[in-house]
């Protein structure tokens, strides 16, 4: 991990002793203060959560943010990158547009918009390539939505991600 001026330090697994249970209540506790208790606000807009389904308590957004749906089949299984990264969410929201040349080790947040997969709305998406974590939120009418966010292990899915930056920023 650089040491990006404003990204939250990481919450590792191994500091709750490995153990699940725990270490998930603590990145809910996370997750909970900066989405439901608060809400952070991107370019002036609040940004609220997908909350149904509720599992075990929790809010659907909670597990795009931290799990991986590894067989396209609707189960998701934790994904430790995501999860290490809890804190980064709320901060790629608040400082989408930081300033790159405050800070020596980020080039700032390439943001671009997409078409959603479903529906007549767009999705922006936020990457600090140099830290290979991505946040999209999808603006709609009066608020904005917190679709996912998780960490590229794969340099070809990275690759294809700054392609459409590319893309978005020439046209």
């Amino acid at each position: 991990m650089e040491n990006n001026c404003w990204l939250p330090n990481l919450e590792f697994f191994e500091d709750y002793n490995s153990e699940w249970a725990a270490y998930q209540n603590a990145l809910y506790t996370i997750f909970k203060k900066d989405f439901i208790d608060s809400r952070p606000s991107f370019k002036g807009i609040r940004v609220s959560i997908r909350k149904h389904p509720v599992e075990y308590g929790k809010e659907e957004a909670f597990f795009h943010v931290t799990c991986q749906d590894y067989n396209g089949d609707g189960e998701r299984a934790p994904d430790f990158r995501r999860c290490e990264r809890i804190r980064w969410v709320k901060s790629f929201i608040e400082e989408h547009n930081c300033d790159s040349s405050a800070c020596a080790e980020c080039d700032g947040i390439k943001l671009w918009e997409e078409p959603a997969p479903r529906g007549s709305y767009k999705r922006v998406h936020l990457l600090l390539e140099e830290e290979r974590y991505m946040v999209v939120v999808e603006p709609r009418d009066s608020y904005c939505l917190l679709i996912t966010a998780f960490y590229f292990e794969q340099d070809h899915s990275l690759r294809k991600k700054l392609q459409h930056y590319a893309e978005y920023s020439n046209s």
